[in-house]
């Protein structure tokens, strides 16, 4: 029984520096993946609300394993290298972005007459975005009845199913190739009738995208993305520029600006309804063809800076002016 005694508390004691070299060789390996992927990240997605960056290093049954999503193609492929050379043994369980669960049908187009973005699938989350009748999302994934989208500009959020009309690669260029016509108005009815007390279907907002089917100089027939058919003002309707292929004046942005006066402040606000000041900015500038980043952060890196004179003799009507206590915010 002596002799078992220290045998045995020997094994303990062996068992016990094991366990502490794994667990700190474990702990080395997790803090250089940080480390890389930190790296990685900063590479690929800088910007979280334009990106989905999630990845997670864990080691379930004492075996390594990858998991979470990304949006970047080249994200998910650093991450596989850098796993590849760490790790001995491991399963990847990291998504690419859209989820292949969503099969082909990975597009949809806004239905409603502003639709809500918020910053997680719920209704009592934060509203980050609004997106307008007419407009295109990519579908990331599904979580019960609502969807992680992309928008036109990147901005991600979670939108609920019954905001957009579902479809495949084939049924959005469809819908782009249509003779599409935006509401040039703040606000409008789409009327079951040519006749101005005959029921609605839907408003529409400055900026929304209907299909114009036919239609006379007062009326023009027109269809929405899921399909309804109504009639609205000949006049409230322009066709749809190219973006960003327009030659603008400041007096045209200015113009455009200050018909909005007067419009609600809404934090995450983006459409005639209300809106937020990147909110008010994005729109004005998309009535005259130009789309801008979401975001004041974002778009104070478009276009061309201006070092602003004493005087501001040099700063022009239709410049955007930024100001915060540092340039990131």
């Amino acid at each position: 029984m002596e002799t078992f005694m220290p045998k045995l508390a020997r094994l303990f004691f062996i068992l016990m520096l094991f366990a502490i070299f794994s667990c700190t060789g474990d702990q080395q390996v997790k803090e250089s993946f940080a480390q890389s992927l930190a790296n990685i990240q900063k590479k690929y997605a800088p910007d979280l609300s334009l990106e989905v960056f999630d990845v997670r290093l864990e080691k379930p049954g004492g075996r390594w394993q990858v998991s979470g999503e990304v949006t970047s193609a080249r994200a998910a492929k650093a991450v596989r290298l850098l796993a590849d050379s760490l790790l001995k043994n491991y399963e990847n369980r990291l998504t690419l972005l859209p989820d292949p669960a969503l099969g082909d049908s990975v597009y949809g187009i806004v239905k409603l007459s502003v639709a809500h973005l918020r910053r997680e699938p719920c209704h009592a989350a934060e509203l980050v975005d609004q997106l307008i009748l007419g407009r295109p999302v990519k579908l990331l994934k599904r979580q019960r009845s609502w969807y992680l989208v992309q928008t036109e500009y990147r901005y991600i959020g979670w939108m609920t199913g019954y905001s957009f009309h579902r479809t495949d690669s084939a049924g959005a260029q469809q819908w782009e190739k249509s003779p599409l016509y935006r509401v040039n108005t703040l606000f409008a009815e789409i009327l079951s009738q040519p006749r101005a007390n005959s029921p609605a279907i839907s408003d529409a907002v400055l900026n929304a995208t209907v299909q114009l089917l036919n239609g006379n100089k007062i009326w023009a027939k027109v269809a929405l993305p899921d399909g309804r058919e109504g009639f609205i003002r000949r006049a409230y309707l322009s066709p749809v520029p190219k973006l960003n292929m327009n030659r603008l004046s400041g007096e045209q942005i200015t113009k455009t600006a200050k018909t909005l006066l007067g419009i609600p402040y809404l934090w995450g606000g983006n459409s005639a309804k209300a809106c937020d000041c990147s909110g008010f900015t994005q729109n004005v500038f998309r009535a005259n063809g130009i789309l801008l980043p979401r975001d004041a952060r974002q778009q104070a890196k478009d276009g061309i800076e201006i070092i602003p004179k004493k005087d501001f003799s040099n700063v022009k009507p239709g410049d955007l002016l930024f100001f915060g206590p540092s340039e990131q915010k």
